[in-house]
């Protein structure tokens, strides 16, 4: 019997207070709209094009040429208004250079192949279809062992020499 006088005595008020609150719910004054998922207007998102658009061909520093011919191209397909963020397409022909990196990239291996090998001597090669992030601070060489093509994004202030832009 004590266990009704409870239900009755503290049900009671919890009942009403969830009949009133979907009424409340229903005050236009009382609503709260979700906040907006960007800031400013909705912006469009950028393809990236099936075939790379003409870009000019350039080498590394000669100083950092290991071995063969790495020239490259490199197009940006997208680049942040802060100039923080952006992404594109790279190639390379065969060769091996020393390379240091100044932001964070992440890479797209979509032909190709290259081992990448870190300052303490850690090797790791790479093939079409194959992704990985490089962080800022990186320091070693790329040796591509065939010609290669890559989307790359990277975040970070930085050098942009030799990249072309679209």
């Amino acid at each position: 019997m004590s266990i009704i006088k409870q239900l009755i005595t503290s049900g009671g008020p919890v009942l009403a207070y969830m009949g009133v609150v979907p009424v409340l719910r229903m005050v236009p004054f009382l609503r709260r709209e979700p906040p907006p998922l960007l800031d400013g207007p909705l912006q469009q998102t950028v393809e990236f094009p099936a075939v790379q658009p003409a870009a000019e061909t350039y080498l590394p520093p000669f100083s950092t040429i290991l071995s063969g011919n790495p020239a490259q191209t490199a197009t940006y397909i997208y680049r942040s208004p802060d100039g923080l963020f952006a992404a594109g397409i790279w190639t390379c022909r065969v060769g091996k250079f020393r390379i240091d990196f100044d932001r964070a990239e992440f890479i797209q291996i979509l032909e190709g192949v290259v081992t990448v090998t870190d300052a303490e001597g850690v090797s790791r090669t790479y093939r079409a279809g194959d992704a990985f992030v490089t962080p800022k601070g990186f320091s070693g060489t790329w040796d591509v062992i065939e010609p290669i093509k890559k989307h790359f994004t990277w975040y970070g202030a930085g050098s942009e020499e030799g990249f072309s832009a679209v």
